[in-house]
């Protein structure tokens, strides 16, 4: 019955189905238990940022910090799965429910969930993580949140981790500093770039699929005076999408991170 109870509540999570999934909870459902494929309630909220359900379940008794073992896609922290994909509202529930703000996925080897805002750029998600004592230096495999930032190009990014004490001195294991991932991407066309991996995974594909896919870019302004770039490439019936970003704000990036340097 719990089984069959959980495997329901799933469904009805994956479908956005808030009054069943508050029904099968007063029924007895778990609002922890995995699925026979490892996924959590928990993490499956929090990825599709469905703030209701994640509150609905934390009140419910789950566990903030439970990490979900599913196949890719559904796999990791709830938090970081939240942080990842820009769902601050959910971000907040999490937090406010003492889900840890540094603690990392994959058992404690992965990225944290500010690594995860910081290089997708997420300023309003990186703020509650921040203000939350989310540790502004904590490196994952060499590299500080403050690196991520600047080699991506947001500016907001940069400044959030800046005024919570980010160490612009730290330097990464080729002995580059933030500033200098800042500089050296200044000269960069990043639309190239990012169409140069979305060439190279397209072209990764089966010959039909790369000649059929199409590529689509994208640039919507930011408040800095800068971009966001985006290149997005899908199948011709536009299913199967795959997108690259990046900003262009690493010469303003380089320059505030200099000014740091000096006060």
């Amino acid at each position: 019955m719990t089984k069959s109870l959980t495997q329901r509540l799933i469904t009805a999570l994956e479908r956005g189905q808030v009054h069943r999934v508050d029904a099968f909870l007063r029924q007895g459902a778990s609002p922890s238990a995995a699925n026979a494929d490892g996924e959590t309630p928990l993490y499956l909220a929090a990825v599709s940022g469905h703030t209701e359900l994640v509150r609905l379940l934390l009140e419910a008794g789950a566990p903030p910090d439970a990490e979900s073992r599913g196949e890719p896609g559904s796999s990791g922290l709830p938090l970081c799965a939240a942080a990842c994909w820009d769902h601050f509202e959910a971000v907040r529930a999490l937090l406010a429910h003492g889900a840890d703000p540094d603690r990392r996925e994959d058992d404690g080897t992965g990225c944290s969930p500010l690594m995860w805002a910081a290089a997708g750029g997420h300023h309003r998600t990186a703020r509650p993580l921040l203000e939350a004592d989310a540790d502004p230096d904590a490196r994952h495999r060499g590299r500080t949140p403050l690196m991520a930032a600047a080699e991506r190009g947001s500016i907001a990014v940069v400044r959030a981790l800046l005024c919570h004490g980010a160490d612009p001195r730290l330097t990464d294991a080729w002995g580059r500093t933030a500033g200098d991932l800042a500089r050296e991407r200044c000269s960069k066309d990043i639309e190239s770039e990012l169409r140069e991996r979305a060439r190279a995974a397209r072209d990764s594909r089966s010959a039909r699929g790369a000649r059929d896919s199409r590529c689509e870019v994208r640039r919507s302004p930011r408040s800095e005076g800068t971009e966001l770039v985006e290149v997005t490439v899908s199948s011709p019936d536009g299913r199967g999408a795959a997108q690259w970003q990046g900003e262009t704000g690493h010469a303003l990036i380089a320059t505030l991170l200099q000014d740091a340097l000096r006060g």
